[in-house]
């Protein structure tokens, strides 16, 4: 997404809907931090319970639908460093998305590289400085 990016929070995500929000999980990590615990938080820790009953694979991702009260049909939670951006834009190409999201910074890629990977047809949303 070119120009400012929406910011990594509830209201970002309602500003700038995508489907799939595709969320990055450490298991070495607590509390999540990001975008993944902002969401977890408004999901009342689901994710965080999913991680403690060893639910979320540590090597491929997990989809998930999202509540009816978040701005999108569906969640994908990956393991920081399991993927490259490549293996994400293939995989929302193969849910049939037309427009994924998510945070660059989470995984510890930079925007550009996100862009380029999606062919731009990606919402990047902005870590909190």
């Amino acid at each position: 997404m070119s120009g400012h990016a929406p910011s990594a929070d509830l209201d970002g995500l309602r500003r700038a809907p995508c489907d799939p929000l595709i969320l990055a999980v450490r298991f070495d990590e607590r509390p999540l931090r990001g975008l993944t615990g902002r969401v977890d938080w408004r999901l009342g820790g689901r994710i965080s319970g999913l991680m403690l009953d060893e639910k979320v694979p540590r090597d491929a991702p997990l989809m998930l639908p999202a509540p009816g009260f978040f701005p999108l049909p569906r969640l994908v939670l990956w393991r920081v460093g399991a993927a490259t951006p490549s293996d994400l834009a293939r995989l929302a190409r193969d849910m049939g998305a037309e427009r994924a999201g998510l945070c660059p910074a989470d995984f510890g890629f930079t925007a550009a590289e996100v862009e380029r990977a999606f062919g731009g047809a990606v919402v990047t949303y902005a870590a909190a400085s």
